[in-house]
């Protein structure tokens, strides 16, 4: 894929603060996703409705005419794609109940039964279409989106939650010890492509324009007991593998984009992504993405809280935070623009098709935390704009 031409776009990595009834809501997904009773129950209405009015929120704040927003992921991104599977791979009912609501808190012996299910190649093409629940709450509603927001079409992406990230996890909640089990990640690589298979569907106002594998272990201290820096490395050929699995259920004309909290190693080039996403500060070889035909997506905002100054009072701060007088610790739009630079610097612009938060601004559910969310994107927004 060659860079789109034209403007630098806003586009943002999806987690977001939710002020909803969150057992009620992930009721409501977990309904859609295992296709009982679809979107007909209360609960999956309910999640439609938060979910839809969080995203309605994110899109205005960024500028729907140009920028490309991601679905809200407001639920824990383990819990979305293993919640799902724990239905199909529990024969108790009891289980499947009390894991829809435990949000983060998936027991052992669940954990421990998809372990079991991928060691014996149980198969999950069987039952109800794997769905992501925030996609199908997007399409059932694209009209009334596209109205509301003032445009033909609404360009979203999509965040997939990794195989090896899901294995790491399971492991972690089924108290194993954290190895790189060919087994598990490939379990797990054909449950994410199950999900993407039955969820892009490209509609007359809904265009899906980035799809990302969000792998934030990979790169980080202490997984590089399973991968080495050199380019030939068996593990990280096998972990590519699956990853290009999953993305040849992408659109042809999406970008395929990889999520990383550090900088990969250059054999991940070998993988068939074409857009990176990294935290501010995380910086690759502008000669690889050349050599590789890859695209940045340029991090921009810092998502770890509000910018508290070296020696001021913390606690009081917090204060003025929580009372609505927040706005002198929000993010500038000169730190923004000097993160901008440097990437455009060492990239150049027609390596750079998107800028936005390095993470997701989900872990901001303090009081006004949502206000300061969407008053970073619309800075951030504005930004951009005047760049352009």
């Amino acid at each position: 894929m060659s860079r789109d031409s034209g403007s630098l776009r806003a586009i943002e990595v999806g987690s977001f603060p939710l002020d909803a009834d969150m057992e009620r809501y992930l009721r409501g997904a977990y309904t859609i996703e295992m296709g009982v009773g679809e979107t007909e129950s209360e609960d999956s209405e309910y999640f439609i409705s938060k979910h839809n009015d969080t995203f309605l929120a994110k899109a205005d704040a960024l500028g729907p005419e140009s920028a490309v927003v991601c679905y809200a992921q407001c639920r824990g991104m383990i819990d979305q794609f293993l919640l799902p599977v724990i239905g199909r791979t529990t024969s108790s009912t009891q289980t499947q109940t009390s894991t829809t609501v435990s949000f983060g808190g998936i027991p052992k012996e669940a954990a421990q039964s998809v372990a079991i299910a991928a060691a014996t190649g149980q198969d999950l093409g069987t039952g109800p279409e794997l769905k992501i629940a925030e996609i199908t709450a997007l399409q059932r509603s694209e009209r009334e989106l596209t109205k509301r927001l003032g445009v033909d079409e609404i360009s979203y992406k999509s965040c997939i939650t990794g195989p090896l990230e899901l294995a790491l996890n399971l492991q972690r909640l089924a108290e194993f010890p954290r190895t790189y089990d060919e087994k598990l990640v490939e379990f797990f690589t054909e449950v994410v492509r199950l999900f993407v298979k039955g969820s892009l569907v490209n509609t007359g106002h809904l265009t899906p324009a980035v799809i990302t594998i969000d792998e934030p272990a990979f790169g980080l201290e202490g997984v590089g007991d399973f991968f080495t820096d050199t380019k030939s490395d068996a593990r990280l050929e096998h972990l590519i593998s699956c990853w290009n699995s999953i993305y040849d259920e992408v659109p042809s004309d999406c970008y395929r984009g990889i999520h990383l909290h550090a900088s990969p190693f250059e054999q991940a080039f070998n993988a068939n992504w074409n857009l990176l996403e990294a935290h501010v500060g995380v910086y690759v070889s502008g000669k690889w993405l050349e050599d590789y035909d890859k695209f940045v997506r340029a991090a921009i905002v810092r998502t770890d809280g509000p910018t508290i100054d070296k020696g001021e009072d913390v606690k009081a701060a917090w204060q003025r935070i929580l009372s609505g007088d927040f706005q002198s610790y929000l993010q500038s739009v000169q730190e923004m623009e000097k993160y901008l630079r440097e990437n455009i610097k060492l990239y150049g612009v027609e390596r750079v098709p998107f800028a936005g938060p390095e993470c997701g601004l989900g872990p901001w559910d303090w009081k006004n935390g949502e206000a300061m969310a969407l008053l970073t994107l619309k800075r951030m927004s504005s930004l951009l704009r005047d760049f352009n």
